[in-house]
């Protein structure tokens, strides 16, 4: 058997105390399968958690942001923080993930596999997630080439790991070895899509990432920026512009990044396409709400 990693657990928050301090409480109720250091990035917390993250673990390195990193530029900065101290692997991790019991256990039996076959010791880890129905939240997925969109389609979890291309980044472990190869997440995203961009195949270097059997806790779907976001059937064309430029819109900067990196000579088109709910109406099926 293969030595274990040192693990960081990098997270990230804002004003959501007793969510981040639960999530603390499963880290540390998983049996002590990693040597484990805990990083937390807080931005701009208004409610205590800084300070409650600091009683709940006072061994653990807390960054503080000024209000305006969202999620990605949070991840960013703890885990440029984390990668100065001494660790074999970096875990992301949602705080509003509820870890199975198993979830470290599952993570390490993966980690010995994967050494196995990579050698090198460059891979990338994804755990699913589900909601409180046992149905699958947060995932991998595969790019889905086309010259009328940048689509990327859903992997559900199987019996075994597997291939795929990118993942949402609510539970993810990424090797030091990756991170020596091709850096940290893209800082430069609003808020969504660093982990999109960081998982999508990059040109040479050969990285595999493979999703978890199973799901590894719960973590219910973001209804809110489903229903309410940019792009959503309920809105007005007004509201449309109001959500568009923001963390739950499709912010021009962010998009344009992303599609002209990873949408070859279509790029043009697909940076475009999500923007035709700025000037269309929409209307949810079956009326209004």
């Amino acid at each position: 058997m293969s030595r274990l990693p040192v693990l960081a657990i990098l997270i990230t928050c804002r004003n959501r105390r007793e969510t981040t301090l639960r999530a603390l409480q499963r880290v540390r109720a998983q049996a002590p399968v990693f040597a484990t250091r805990l990083f937390v990035f807080d931005d701009d917390s208004s409610d205590g958690t800084p300070e409650a993250v600091t009683d709940a673990d006072p061994e653990a390195i807390l960054i503080r942001g000024d209000g305006n990193a969202f999620w990605n530029g949070g991840l960013y900065q703890v885990w440029s923080e984390a990668s100065k101290h001494r660790s074999d692997a970096f875990l992301w991790l949602n705080d509003d993930v509820e870890l199975d019991e198993d979830a470290f256990a599952r993570l390490a039996d993966a980690w010995e596999t994967m050494q196995a076959s990579a050698p090198n010791g460059r891979f990338i880890l994804v755990g699913a997630t589900r909601d409180s129905n046992g149905k699958v939240t947060y995932r991998g997925m595969r790019a889905h080439h086309s010259p009328f969109a940048f689509h990327l389609d859903d992997v559900d979890p199987g019996d075994s790991l597997q291939p795929i291309d990118t993942f949402n980044g609510n539970i993810v472990l990424v090797t030091r070895a990756v991170v020596d190869r091709i850096g940290l997440n893209d800082q430069a995203f609003h808020h969504n899509w660093g982990d999109i961009d960081y998982g999508l195949p990059r040109q040479g270097a050969g990285i595999p990432v493979m999703l978890m059997p199973g799901t590894l806790g719960v973590c219910a779907a973001n209804d809110a920026k489903i229903r309410r976001g940019y792009g959503s059937p309920h809105l007005s064309i007004r509201e449309q512009w109001r959500k568009v430029n923001t963390h739950h819109g499709v912010p021009f900067a962010s998009w344009w990044r992303l599609t002209r990196r990873h949408s070859g000579k279509w790029w043009p088109l697909h940076f475009l396409i999500p923007y035709r709910w700025l000037v269309l109406p929409r209307w949810p099926r079956g009326g209004a709400s």
